[in-house]
């Protein structure tokens, strides 16, 4: 565990035990290890890029070529999307999937309750604010709750959500059947997801009409990962499988079976309007079962 940098900022009040400023992958990140779980979430972006319950392996998939730092994009962990998804809902926005993965988010309350610890993070700007609170222990709890500025705002937002698995080729997703969806492989195009549990077997990029809990199951880790969203109007099932990583810098070309990303969302017609002021939070939990 490397030392804070010198610009690590804390609330003013002393964080708990098992809660600590320090350094991972080289840049500012809170750090907290607990009987419960340990979990890596760099001050960058917010971005949570390490979960590990007691017992379990990561529940995150992490690129091993990502970039770091203020202003990159993480590939992995939880990166935050908004206040647009994609390229906008017409297509003309030019970074994709909005600011606020990039910006420098402040830890503002940091508090332990048995072995969960609760995390507060904020960040300002004019068009809106946001706070993402975490609660880190047998299970993950995360909340993005955005708040339009001096505008009304057309608000598109996820949790991008990298679920480490064996291989995603022999995954199930359970929990989306039979949902409507657009598959942006297809221009968007309208389709309705099978009516039996998901296997994926090329390159998948469904916006799912769907606030159903969702389940990946993955036998070669043996495991089961619940997601249970709220505050959402889609669910986005992602991966570029061998047809489309090779177009990614940041993601070997060997490492897409590594993951499956399950992403929480109010994206393209599922977007929210807030007024001024008014706010809307996006959450998930997730938890891991044998």
């Amino acid at each position: 565990m490397n030392p804070p940098s010198p610009d690590a900022s804390a609330p003013s009040a002393p964080l708990p035990d098992g809660v600590s400023l320090g350094q991972a992958h080289g840049v500012d990140a809170i750090l907290v290890d607990t009987p419960a779980a340990r979990a890596e979430i760099l001050l960058d972006g917010a971005h949570v890029t390490s979960y590990v319950p007691a017992g379990q392996t990561d529940l995150l998939w992490l690129s091993p070529a990502s970039a770091f730092g203020p202003g990159a994009a993480v590939r992995g962990g939880i990166p935050l999307v908004g206040p647009w998804f994609g390229p906008g809902r017409d297509g003309s926005r030019s970074v994709k999937h909005g600011w606020l993965r990039t910006l420098r988010w402040e830890l503002a309350s940091a508090r332990r309750e048995g072995d969960e610890v609760e995390l507060t993070l904020t960040v300002a700007d004019p068009a809106l604010t946001g706070t993402l609170a975490l609660r880190i222990g047998a299970e993950l709890a995360v909340d993005l709750t955005l708040t339009a500025g001096r505008g009304p705002l057309e608000l598109e937002a996820a949790l991008h959500t990298y679920l480490a698995v064996g291989d995603a080729r022999e995954i199930t997703i359970e929990g989306l059947e039979g949902a409507a969806y657009l598959d942006n492989t297809r221009d968007l195009a309208r389709d309705v997801m099978p009516e039996q549990p998901l296997r994926l077997g090329a390159a998948t990029d469904r916006i799912v009409e769907s606030t159903a809990a969702v389940a990946v199951v993955d036998p070669q880790r043996g495991r089961r990962i619940v997601s249970t969203p709220r505050g959402t109007t889609r669910t986005v099932v992602w991966n570029p499988w061998d047809t489309l990583v090779t177009g990614m810098a940041d993601i070997p070309d060997a490492a897409w079976p590594e993951f499956v990303c399950i992403e929480p969302a109010v994206a393209k017609d599922g977007f929210v309007t807030l007024e001024p002021g008014q706010s809307h939070t996006v959450g998930v939990t997730y938890r891991i079962e044998r």
